[in-house]
């Protein structure tokens, strides 16, 4: 697929109709993503790139292209087919709906769909979902969607993989249509219909809107556009926006959910270099992004709007807003429309360390690429989680059958920061850095066990080398027991009958063999043999689990078990929905 820019007289033009569902948000009639200047940002550097520049920029998309990060056009075709057949089972529901309620509306104006995210931003690959907003007239009732459309979407033949999630946060649909992912959302506008010249850019359609669903909602195309439309030069920051996604995805670093920036706070980022230089092309845009975050003071949010300019127009549902006066969070990338919000509110102090340690290493790394020193392949190779730490923390996930393992595990997975957090308020820890890993494994099957189903989540864990050389020469090991403890108190157990979860801390050659395989799937170069966990000589790894295990039995029960050998022992005793699980932790 092209890069979407534009004619030669107007860079910042929509394209032609094969493209309409990348700006499907402007309205049919709209022609220019007029450009909006950062006022408060100026230029550091109005340079543009030399010969050696551009050479560098072919190699630079040559790289991408290996690494398949372009999507290829039959791909897009098939994307393009699938986004007609939802809108088309959406538009006749909402018709029909519509004649129910004495309200009818003309098929061409029952509703919009919108692509945003990725695909709006047009970075997507071969391999990324498409997140979907269905804006609907006022009359359509939020409960009737989520009751009607997910039975109407499977019915159809070439939809798989349904779920619907209506309590979520943002209520959304998932589902695979010709193999194509989705995430359908659903938000009103104050009309009796949707005509096809709407744009959700304009602030004025937020003033009768009563339900903070819908402008939440309204804010993923709504924050995907203004990205784009803060931008000098929309191709160059495509491009340029591609490298940071690879390179981001491959040092495992690019995950909301866990706590490192996402799609949304990655392209604030780099739509922030583009503002700071704004003739530069792609490779010196990636250049000049190590180069800024390497120094940046990340107390200081990263903004690309004014938020003078992101505040709620009169009349307007008041949600809260981002402010400077806001409660730190490790970092701020701010959104750029009302209402202004931290992108990575998720954050903690430990990924935040490991983003910044990836940002410099992958700035002295640039550096020797633009002098000739260094393959351009090399930015893009894996981080590999598995060899950077000696000590992770297991989380298994288990449940009695595939159905109900999903949604376990998806909130056990949205729980994990808050696990990570935990561990870095523990001062007798001794930790510098608890690491989440931004892949699950599983769900796999556990034949023979009661909970049927299985997914394993990991945080890797470095520790202060001098206090464990103190702690060793005391013959104390690290007690992870309580910050896991204050973990398990915060979980929703009542929502999940049907589940369970056991947390321990591991060894690098205690780690799966299943485990292991999944995550180098794919590395020809790096693949790793699975072998059977093997323990440490001299270190004894104990669990044991019964129904109604107290804590002070399980206590007593490791004390005596562990008398019977003279070495240093810590025993961690994690709550079970019907057991007491308990591991022996014994020294680094």
């Amino acid at each position: 697929m092209q890069e979407v820019q534009g004619d030669a007289e107007n860079p910042r033009t929509q394209p032609a109709s094969d493209q309409k569902w990348l700006y499907r948000g402007l309205g049919s009639s709209a022609r220019v993503l007029e450009y909006r200047k950062n006022k408060e940002s100026d230029p550091l550097s109005e340079k543009g790139p030399s010969a050696a520049d551009e050479a560098l920029n072919e190699k630079l998309i040559g790289e991408l292209r290996k690494n398949l990060a372009y999507e290829e056009d039959h791909k897009d075709i098939i994307r393009e087919r699938a986004l007609l057949h939802v809108e088309s089972i959406v538009s006749q529901w909402v018709v029909e709906q519509s004649e129910r309620t004495g309200q009818p509306v003309e098929k061409s104006e029952a509703c919009r769909i919108v692509p945003f995210g990725s695909y709006c931003l047009g970075v997507h690959s071969a391999d990324s979902d498409i997140d979907v907003l269905c804006i609907v007239p006022k009359h359509i009732l939020r409960h009737d969607f989520f009751a009607d459309i997910p039975q109407l979407l499977a019915e159809q033949s070439n939809i798989t993989d349904l779920s619907c999630l209506p309590e979520a946060f943002v209520p959304v649909i998932k589902f695979e249509c010709d193999k194509v992912e989705f995430d359908l959302s659903m938000a009103h506008m104050p009309y009796a219909s949707i005509p096809e010249n709407l744009s959700v850019l304009v602030d004025e359609h937020l003033t009768e809107l009563e339900d903070p669903k819908d402008v939440t909602c309204l804010n993923g195309p709504r924050v995907t556009l203004e990205i784009l439309r803060r931008v000098p030069h929309i191709e160059n920051f495509r491009t340029f926006l591609r490298c940071i996604k690879l390179w981001a995805r491959r040092r495992g670093i690019y995950s909301n959910i866990v706590g490192f920036p996402g799609g949304v706070a990655w392209a604030i980022m780099g739509a922030k270099v583009a503002q700071y230089y704004p003739n530069m092309n792609p490779s010196m845009l990636l250049e000049k992004f190590f180069f800024l975050y390497k120094n940046w003071n990340f107390q200081n949010a990263v903004v690309i709007a004014p938020l003078e300019e992101c505040r709620a127009p009169p009349g307007a549902v008041y949600m809260a807003s981002w402010s400077q006066a806001a409660i730190r969070r490790p970092f701020s990338i701010i959104t750029p429309t009302y209402p202004a919000a931290n992108a990575t509110f998720n954050a903690s102090n430990s990924t935040l360390a490991v983003m910044k340690k990836e940002i410099e290493n992958a700035h002295t790394l640039m550096q020797s690429i633009v002098k000739g020193k260094e393959p351009l392949s090399k930015l893009f190779e894996h981080a590999d989680f598995f060899k950077t730490y000696s000590n992770y923390v297991q989380v298994e996930a288990t449940a009695a059958n595939e159905d109900a393992i999903k949604p376990w595990y998806g909130y056990l997975e949205s729980q994990l920061r808050k696990l990570v957090e935990k561990l870095e308020m523990d001062e007798l820890a001794g930790l510098e850095i608890a690491q989440p890993c931004v892949k699950t494994f599983g769900p796999t099957p556990t034949p023979g066990d009661e909970f049927g189903y299985q997914v394993h989540m990991y945080v890797g864990l470095k520790f202060d080398a001098e206090l464990v050389k103190e702690m060793k020469e005391a013959g104390r090991s690290v007690n992870l027991t309580h910050p896991v403890q204050d973990f398990m108190q915060l979980l929703d157990r009542d929502s999940y009958p049907e589940a369970d979860v056991v947390i321990k801390v591991v060894k690098r050659k205690e780690l799966p063999g299943w485990v292991k395989d999944d995550y180098y799937a794919g590395w020809k170069d790096l693949r790793a043999p699975s072998a059977p966990p093997t323990p440490a000589a001299g270190v004894l790894s104990v669990q044991l689990t019964a129904p109604m295990f107290s804590h002070t039995s399980a206590a007593l029960a490791a004390e005596e078990l562990a008398g019977a050998f003279s070495f240093p022992y810590t025993a961690q005793c994690y709550a079970m929905s019907l057991s007491f699980s308990l591991s022996l932790s014994l020294s680094l």
